[in-house]
């Protein structure tokens, strides 16, 4: 019975009257709005046009002196089991933007850097290899339990990666000087420059000594190719050809590296390339001619609405206490 009822043409009537009523009013209230913006700025027409004139002649010198800002990418690589020290150095070098002295001291342009911070190179197949199986190990584990690509831009897993990225904005473009002078401050501890001397000279007998077991190993390779193989000695009388070959082919990639060790360790913080001055700007810069007028427009008409607002409820007030006292 119910259900013939809502379903009888009179309720649809009534359905369709009350959503109508709604959206007339809906509109009724919007033109009411409207005319009243109409009313305000036909009153205060003359405050308005001054606070727009002024706030655009404002805004357009704000957008005449306005400068970019430039991005700079400095690619690292912190030796020595530096990570640590290069994260601390950029972190107090952050610390000190906006101290004029001190960037000098340390030969900066004063706007050569506005904001600065160090970032891993995430490069997860340089930092485990299938050869160092607990890395790899560790790695599979973080994989099985779906939370690998959080833990590997966590800073503390960060710090192992070979390379690191300093990103820097400056006020001004920068040159090779201005990189120079960061590297010169960042490579000045004398604990470092000790270890890198030392583990410079252990490279060199590192090479040295690899130079000599790989001329061992030709050796003993010409040898079983002159004899034939049946009186060859190798490291290990079970040890067959290949693996020989194999084994020497390690040692040779492995010398490779240490050469290209070899030109890293120049310095404690090695700088590898670079990308410098790249153009950036805020969402203001060539806005303020137009968004300066919007901004003091919206202030002025909030304060017009709240001094009214104040003016109604002291009016009510007022009244509410002479209908009590009659």
């Amino acid at each position: 019975m119910a259900n013939q009822l809502d379903k009888s043409p009179n309720n649809r009537d009534i359905d369709f009257d009350y959503v109508s009523g709604k959206v007339k009013g809906y509109f009724t209230a919007a033109g009411d709005r409207f005319f009243d913006a109409i009313q305000f700025a036909k009153k205060y027409f003359i405050i308005l046009l001054v606070i727009i004139i002024g706030s655009g002649v404002w805004g357009y010198f704000k957008d005449e002196n306005s400068k970019p800002y430039y991005e700079n990418n400095l690619f690292v690589i912190p030796n020595f089991k530096s990570m640590d020290y290069l994260y601390s150095k950029i972190d107090y070098l952050s610390s000190k933007v906006g101290d004029d002295g001190f960037f000098q001291s340390i030969g900066l342009e004063p706007k050569s850097i506005t904001k600065i911070e160090v970032k891993p190179v995430v490069d997860v197949f340089s930092f485990v290899k299938r050869d160092d199986r607990i890395k790899y190990e560790v790695l599979k584990l973080m994989s099985d339990s779906g939370e690998i690509s959080k833990i590997l831009e966590e800073t503390v897993v960060g710090k192992n990666y070979k390379y690191h990225v300093i990103t820097f904005n400056s006020g001004i473009p920068v040159d090779d000087k201005t990189i120079e002078a960061l590297m010169n401050f960042l490579n000045d501890d004398e604990f470092y420059q000790t270890v890198q001397a030392e583990w410079i000279k252990n490279l060199e007998i590192k090479i040295e000594a690899t130079d000599t077991l790989l001329k061992q190993i030709d050796g003993m390779l010409n040898s079983y190719t002159r004899k034939g193989g049946e009186t060859a000695v190798f490291f290990n009388q079970d040890m067959a050809l290949d693996e020989v070959i194999l084994q020497k082919q390690e040692i040779v990639d492995e010398q490779a590296m240490n050469r290209l060790d070899r030109i890293n360790y120049t310095k404690i913080i090695k700088d590898s390339s670079k990308v410098l001055n790249i153009e950036k700007s805020s969402f203001t810069r060539g806005r303020m001619t137009i968004l300066m007028p919007l901004f003091f427009v919206a202030i002025f008409a909030v304060l017009m609405w709240f001094i009214g607002f104040y003016k109604r409820q002291v009016k009510k007030r007022q009244s509410t206490v002479t209908g009590e006292n009659e």
